[in-house]
Order: C-alpha cells, then structure tokens, then sequence
C-alpha cells in the first residue's frame, strides 16, 4: 500500500540535500492555484474543463501515456496533483487492483474528488512538505507544472523520485509548441530529460502523442535487462 516515508523504504542518500519549498508555500503560488482552478471547479464540477483541459480527449490520451510506464495492475499509485481525481476512471478500465492515493494542494479539489470517487483515497497535501510524504510503486504528475517554474518543476520531480520505488511519469506543456497559451509554463523537453539524468540514467521522453505536450519516464532500473 502507499505508506509513509521511512528509512526503510529509500536509502539515505535519496534524502541528500534540502527540498526548497518557498515557492509552493508563498501565498502568491497558492492565490495563483485557487485563482485559477476554483471558478472552473465552480462551472464545471467534475468534468474536464474543470482541471482545463482542452477536451476530454486530450486529458485521455495524457492518461493513457502515463499508464503506459509499467505495469501497474497490481501496483501502488500515488497521484501527485490529482485534482478531481479522474486518473481513476483510467486505471479502472485497466483492471487495476492495487492500491491508489491521490494527493493535491487545493481542499476543494480533493472533496470533488472524494464524493466522485468514495471507494479511492484522497488526502489534501503536497509532496514536497517534509510531514506529508509517501512512498509508492509508481508516482504519477499530469499537469502539475502549467502554473509553475522550472525550479519548481525540479524540485517536484526530485522529490517525486524519491518516492518511488518503481518509477515516475510525469507530463508537462511542452515549449516545442507552436502557439503558447499566455500566464502558462512550457518546458523545454531536452532540457528536462537533461535534469532527470542527474537522477537517474534511465530515462525515457514521449514526445508522440500531443504537440505542444510531453510526457517522462525515469525508472529505478532498466526496463529490460
């Protein structure tokens, strides 16, 4: 199941270094958050547009890519800025029978959630607070960076990886694209892997299936051997 962090879970040099978490807990990131997503929330619910997507297809095939990093039938699934929690109706069509919890920063969010989804966990919370981290099979992002930064993206996906024990996927807006939407972050996917690779040397960049759109893979061992 997805548990609390310990060191029995990681080794200790996973938790080198000190996590900055300035930027996610400045009132002026979180304004941002809740400026952005409660309206849509307030005139959406529990659709699509509520996490502002462009269509359900695109959140579809965003799923779909990030399911596709293993095999995660029976795995634990911890779900890093889940938002109204529709991960799991992906995951269901899948035959999943692991373990699942998803996590995010705005309460409205994860109350939407819970009454959508009542059999599935959710906890208010960011991975990056030291008192609010887990550890699970596969960890999993979509759409967690649009509002944010690369330092913030950095540290998130740090700390994303050392919750792991399998391996992340993560998505991001792509700075390849040819029409950029104004107040949004687009990362620069070579970039990215760059960074991952300082994590970890098994890395793998899905460029593929959406233009302006890119999904990572970073594993703790090789896919094949």
């Amino acid at each position: 199941m997805v548990v609390q962090k310990t060191q029995k879970n990681l080794p200790d040099e996973a938790f080198s270094g000190d996590i900055d978490v300035n930027l996610l807990k400045s009132q002026e990131y979180t304004r941002r958050i809740r400026t952005h997503y409660l309206p849509l929330i307030q005139q959406y619910g529990a659709t699509f547009q509520a996490v502002d997507w462009g269509s359900s297809q695109g959140q579809t095939n965003r799923f779909r890519i990030l399911l596709e990093v293993g095999n995660i039938e029976n795995a634990t699934i911890l779900d890093v800025g889940c938002g109204i929690g529709h991960l799991v109706e992906h995951l269901s069509a899948l035959n999943f029978q692991g373990k699942y919890l998803g996590i995010d920063i705005i309460p409205e969010m994860v109350g939407c959630a819970r009454e959508c989804y009542p059999t599935y966990l959710f906890q208010e919370g960011s991975i990056l607070e030291s008192d609010n981290n887990w550890i699970a099979d596969y960890v999993l992002g979509s759409g967690l960076f649009n509002f944010g930064d690369r330092e913030l993206m950095e540290k998130t996906i740090q700390t994303m990886f050392e919750s792991c024990s399998k391996a992340v996927a993560f998505n991001s807006l792509s700075n390849w694209a040819e029409k950029k939407e104004s107040g949004e972050f687009y990362a620069d996917p070579l970039a990215t892997v760059q960074f991952c690779r300082t994590l970890t040397p098994w890395v793998v960049l899905r460029h593929d299936y959406i233009l302006h759109d890119f999904t990572i893979y970073m594993y703790r061992e090789p896919c094949y051997k």
